[in-house]
């Protein structure tokens, strides 16, 4: 499957080098030309500078043969508009957008992209998963150990 990944940062890296590892043929699109050479440097040529907003880049990049278009800029405004630039002038059959903000992932459901990861929502599921639901009671002390009975 070809996969075009706007967004070299880490998230981007990681998973163009993941996908890479899973057989997959991907090609990222990135501002940072620092990014780009980091990321031909560790996987080979499949990276390139660019705006993924423009559609002469997505060309560029070939878009129109991918399968699944991966937005990981950190910017909201751009990951949907590369997402719906993919689906609309491209017609990428799956979009995905990596969202900052919580607060526009309907938006970004409403206007038509596949998958919405919210980073947020996960960081604070992740953390909320690790905290008991309720507050520990302290019981007592165990006699010569630096430890304590609770009570769940």
């Amino acid at each position: 499957m070809y996969v075009v990944i706007a967004g070299g940062g880490r998230l981007g890296a990681q998973l163009a080098d993941s996908l890479i590892a899973g057989g997959h043929e991907v090609f990222v699109i990135d501002t940072d030309e620092g990014a780009v050479n980091r990321l031909r440097s560790r996987l080979g040529a499949v990276a390139m500078t660019g705006d993924a907003t423009s559609q002469a880049v997505l060309t560029e990049a070939g878009t129109a043969r991918a399968s699944v278009f991966i937005a990981t800029t950190s910017r909201d405004e751009d990951n949907l508009a590369v997402c719906q630039l993919a689906k609309a002038r491209f017609n990428v059959p799956r979009t995905v957008a990596v969202v900052g903000d919580p607060d526009n992932v309907s938006v970004f459901e409403l206007l038509g992209i596949d998958d919405v990861v919210s980073s947020t929502d996960l960081v604070l599921s992740r953390i909320a998963g690790a905290l008991p639901a309720r507050p520990l009671v302290r019981l007592m002390p165990v006699t010569g150990r630096s430890k304590e009975m609770v009570g769940i």
